[in-house]
């Protein structure tokens, strides 16, 4: 199993990457949110992988944190669920929005990632409920109350109106 690549990143072509490992060169599949955290060509370039074995093809999938690779891995052990869902599912939202979307069961969330319909997207909050990273669901639980805890002093205060001159 390919698990981490270190190298030089040679191409940079949407959702496709091509990294140079000492004279071997990877095509890898990453979610766009690690396309966008990339470096610029010709530069160094760490990523954590997923080798998918299929009868036909070996597809290397690559991210920017093990947060992400964790997720993928997860999504992918879903009935109905590729690697290339799971790839888009990462793409159109991030880790902890997904976290956030299956702490509240929010199926409308997850049909606007392109490819997910109702069904799936029910399967996804199903299969995923209390698997996704505790963590990531904790900090948007915390944010919010925190947000919904917070006084507004400042709409208490009455505002004198300066007069027109």
């Amino acid at each position: 199993m390919i698990g981490r690549l270190s190298g030089i990143l040679l191409e940079k072509n949407p959702p496709q990457l091509l990294v140079d490992c000492n004279g071997v060169g990877y095509e890898v599949g990453v979610p766009m949110s690690t396309f966008y955290n990339l470096p610029g060509l010709g530069e160094k370039v760490v990523l954590l992988t997923h080798l998918a074995i299929r009868e036909d093809a070996h597809v290397l999938f690559g991210f920017g944190s093990a947060e992400e690779r964790n997720t993928f891995k997860e999504l992918i052990k879903i009935s109905g669920v590729g690697a290339r869902t799971a790839l888009s599912i990462l793409s159109g939202m991030s880790v902890s929005d997904l976290a956030q979307a299956v702490t509240l069961q929010e199926a409308g969330r997850l049909t606007k990632v392109p490819g997910i319909g109702k069904k799936t997207a029910e399967r996804l909050l199903l299969e995923l409920k209390g698997k996704l990273s505790a963590w990531s669901a904790a900090r948007y639980v915390t944010m919010r109350l925190r947000i919904s805890s917070t006084p507004c002093w400042r709409s208490a205060i009455p505002t004198r109106k300066r007069p027109s001159r």
